[in-house]
């Protein structure tokens, strides 16, 4: 059960710091698999692929290859081995960087 009350927004992640515009990501169950946080010119951050921009939850089905079993967030984590899930958990921003 999440810890939080408001909704996962990767937007939400970059704006506070915890997440940063052109920060790789890594599907945990294999790092081969990346992704680059992106601004977008509305001023939502997307996740690019090559030359697709996804959603977390796209990314994530992607590279599981069906939808993920858990929330999508659980399957990308940052270099420093934290997964979205675990950052956007924390009890605090200080706790997640």
């Amino acid at each position: 059960m999440s810890k939080k009350k408001n909704k996962f927004d990767l937007t939400n992640l970059v704006h506070e710091g915890v997440v940063k515009n052109g920060e790789t990501l890594y599907f945990v169950s294999d790092p081969q698999k990346t992704g680059v946080v992106t601004k977008l010119p509305n001023g939502e951050f997307k996740i690019v692929v090559g030359k697709e921009t996804l959603t977390v939850h796209a990314f994530a089905q992607q590279c599981l290859g069906q939808e993920p079993p858990e929330h999508a967030s659980r399957w990308l984590r940052n270099a420093g081995g934290k997964t979205l899930y675990d950052l956007w958990q924390a009890e605090s921003w200080a706790e997640a960087a």
